[in-house]
């Protein structure tokens, strides 16, 4: 970069943007100009400049507009009471930095990703967590991209596009935080004045879900036979003074064969959720919903409390990301002992996500991405793991052009450091497949199925004896 004849805030900035934070007596060698200078001249960038430390180790940046939101956002935290406080302040820096400034005392986990500044390279994780995922995601990606400068996909969406979105349509996004005034003014008006299309009477859920699941399928068509199973999120009235919030998942017509065997998994996703929270792992409360058509599952969503109540959550996907942007990914087990080795999870921790991996492979669950397991979010360490969600044996999901294929289970025998977890979900597991294959409701297809499955079982649990 050219050193200039006389030194500007207009000549100056490329300075700072492209290796701020920077000091004075650095800026003072990079243009050739004395460090009295470089700090007169540093004064006339008012709100844009960001001084970070103090004396000689003074380093300044600069903030970054983006498009028309400004360049910095209070961040706010919604507890289980529905009670809403300041918890940070978000800036945007240049190259792809960000700052938060703290309203109190920092989390336990701050150090672990960001400098004693508050500086983070890349967007940080808890934010950028909230960026629209999967079918719901796609739906919201869609319609928000036609008053919003973001793309239709949101696999292409940047940190500036995630932070507009937080702003502009995040107030009943997962977890409990919310970027901006206006955004937690949204948020805040939803419990007083609850729109009618956010909310369902407990009595008539048979009518309501296939209203909203035609609603769903016409905003973003052709998606079941993809993998991705279309879903909504309602809050259930279920008395003037208890409100359930919900996510639904449902089913294709059951008259199609894509659409029973969906209808089968839906059941098996239910037994599954019911053996966990019998076991401490999941939210009880799940319940299967045959109306107009098709299958529907309600789960409690883990995340909300009441008709307003918020708890945080962050997934391992963005977790682990934030930890070891670099490291491959070999599964939650080796994920998990790697956030232990950083002090983000502990040993029992450990122990729970190898039970939880463990049983989802017994079940046949091959989709257990690391998007598909959660820890609760707040401002103290160890991460917890929280409760479990999408456990269902998707090895036999239909294929991304509806084809119903038969497909050979055959789950690994435990390594020897996990055999105590694995024993332990090989009873969940058995009792799972029981609770399956004896449901009415099943197709006699997927009892075939189950049968095979408990018989592999356990010739595996022989062996292991």
């Amino acid at each position: 970069m050219a050193r200039p004849a006389q030194l500007t805030r207009e000549n100056l900035a490329p300075f700072i943007r492209s290796r701020g934070p920077v000091s004075a007596t650095e800026l003072a060698a990079a243009t050739g100009m004395n460090r009295t200078t470089i700090v007169r001249t540093l004064t006339g960038f008012g709100d844009q400049l960001v001084t970070l430390g103090a004396t000689r180790s003074t380093r300044y940046a600069l903030r970054r507009e983006i498009w028309m939101v400004g360049n910095r956002w209070p961040v706010y935290a919604i507890d289980e009471a529905g009670q809403a406080r300041l918890w940070a302040e978000l800036e945007a820096l240049h190259e792809r930095r960000w700052r938060i400034r703290w309203a109190g005392p920092p989390p336990a986990w701050a150090a672990r990703f960001s400098d004693r500044e508050g500086l983070w390279e890349g967007f940080p994780f808890f934010l950028g967590d909230a960026r629209p995922q999967g079918f719901l995601g796609r739906t919201i990606a869609t319609q928000i991209s036609r008053s919003l400068p973001v793309p239709e996909d949101p696999r292409r969406w940047s940190d500036d596009h995630t932070l507009i979105y937080l702003q502009a349509a995040g107030e009943d996004l997962p977890g409990s935080h919310l970027v901006g005034d206006e955004c937690l003014r949204r948020a805040l008006a939803r419990t007083v004045f609850p729109e009618p299309e956010n909310w369902s009477a407990g009595d008539a859920r048979e009518s309501r879900y296939p209203a909203m699941a035609r609603l769903a399928t016409s905003t973003l068509p052709g998606t079941s036979a993809g993998g991705e199973q279309p879903k909504f999120l309602t809050t259930v009235r279920e008395t003037p003074e208890h409100f359930l919030p919900v996510l639904v998942k449902f089913s294709p017509p059951v008259e199609q064969a894509v659409g029973r065997r969906w209808a089968d998994l839906l059941l098996c996703e239910f037994h599954a959720h019911e053996v966990l929270a019998e076991n401490g792992l999941a939210l009880p409360g799940a319940r299967v919903i045959d109306a107009a058509g098709r299958r529907f599952l309600e789960i409690p969503r883990f995340d909300r409390v009441g008709a307003s109540g918020r708890r945080g959550v962050v997934s391992l996907e963005a977790l682990h990301a934030a930890a070891f942007a670099s490291v491959a990914r070999r599964g939650w087990p080796t994920a998990a002992l790697e956030l232990r080795q950083c002090g983000l999870i502990d040993a029992g921790t450990i122990a729970t996500v190898r039970r939880l991996h463990a049983f989802g492979e017994l079940i046949g669950n091959t989709d257990m991405h690391f998007g598909n397991l959660a820890f609760w979010l707040n401002d103290t360490l160890p991460f917890q793991v929280a409760p479990a969600y999408d456990m269902l044996p998707m090895l036999w999901a239909p294929g991304w052009h509806g084809e119903i294929a038969e497909r050979t289970f055959s789950p690994a025998p435990p390594l020897p450091a996990a055999h105590e977890p694995w024993q332990e979900a090989m009873q969940w597991a058995a009792d799972f497949w029981q609770r399956v294959a004896t449901d009415s409701r099943l197709s006699a297809e997927f009892v075939m199925i189950a049968d095979d499955v408990r018989r592999t079982l356990e010739r595996l649990g022989h062996h292991q004896g």
